[in-house]
């Protein structure tokens, strides 16, 4: 009984990786247009156009592909996944903390950021994104976290014809709350320039409903913070992939929240690791006070 048992469970666990390594190829076809990236058994990121569809009649289906170094034969049982480049970076919603124009679509995700503040969104058929975060920092009290919400709906999406690539438009509006007693709203615009390589966002928001002056408490201290109603703010970003690399990116960011105060600027360089599942990121962020802070996130894409 139990060498039946041991037999039917091989046989199982044979069955549901020979299917899986079927489906895993079941819509790619051959494209001299589409650039596929793959994620192998072993760890391997290798990107490239198919050029043929094959059943080997001892090692199953797999593919070839042509790469910068040649056609590579790739069976299905070596592939984790494969996905057209387009849809491999889940990331295009956002630089680091600047929304981009581009919906979160089915990238959902969960992050840290700062290590201090967890933060997730949600995508809503590929117009509406939601994404909302509180800070956990130790021995503060809840009334002293600082608390943010993000809505955005991308209403524009502008393929070029003569060049790869796309604009995308959006409106959003942003809720913090620097304690509980400070809101901060900024409606905003924002539109993303879609390369080859390359996302470029700009940001237009203005400060609205809201107090000019706040006192925020952390611990024991009280800081007296300005930020007059009305104010008019623009935020810069860049994100572009390394040419040898599909996995690293560059990040860098501009923000000044009142355009009449060249002072209230700040500026973020960084890098970032992302795959279809995962992301972090790595950099500094450089103040005119003068002030500069190292910044890092780590976000989950699983679903």
């Amino acid at each position: 009984m139990k060498k039946l048992l041991i037999l039917i469970l091989i046989f199982v666990i044979h069955s549901t990786a020979l299917f899986s390594a079927r489906d895993i190829l079941k819509n790619i076809l051959p494209s001299d247009e589409i650039v596929y990236v793959l994620r192998l058994n072993n760890g391997d990121i290798i990107s490239g156009y198919v050029t043929e569809m094959m059943n080997h009649p001892e090692y199953g289906e797999g593919i070839k592909i042509s790469t910068e170094l040649g056609i590579a034969t790739i069976y299905a049982k070596q592939i984790v996944e494969i996905n057209p480049e387009k849809e491999h970076y889940r990331h295009g919603h956002r630089v680091f903390l600047l929304p981009t124009a581009d919906p979160i679509g089915d990238g959902h995700f969960i992050g840290m950021f700062e290590v201090l503040f967890l933060y997730g969104g949600i995508g809503i058929a590929d117009i509406v994104s939601i994404t909302g975060g509180r800070t956990m920092i130790p021995q503060i009290a809840p009334d002293q976290q600082i608390s943010d919400v993000n809505i955005k709906a991308t209403f524009l999406h502008v393929p070029f014809e003569s060049m790869e690539g796309y604009m995308s438009f959006a409106v959003g509006m942003n809720f913090a709350y620097v304690n509980a007693a400070n809101r901060i709203i900024n409606p905003y615009i924002v539109a993303t320039f879609v390369g080859e390589r390359s996302r470029i966002t700009g940001n237009i928001f203005f400060k609205t409903g809201s107090e000019d002056f706040y006192n925020v408490r952390f611990y024991d201290q009280l800081f007296n913070m300005q930020y007059a109603n009305g104010a008019v703010g623009i935020g810069l970003g860049l994100d572009t992939k390394f040419s040898k690399r599909n996995d690293l990116h560059f990040i860098g960011e501009l923000w000044n929240n009142d355009i009449t105060k060249p002072t209230n600027t700040g500026v973020l360089l960084g890098l970032r690791l992302a795959n279809t599942n995962f992301s972090s990121d790595f950099g500094m962020a450089f103040f005119t006070e003068p002030f500069f802070a190292p910044f890092v996130s780590f976000v989950w894409t699983p679903f």
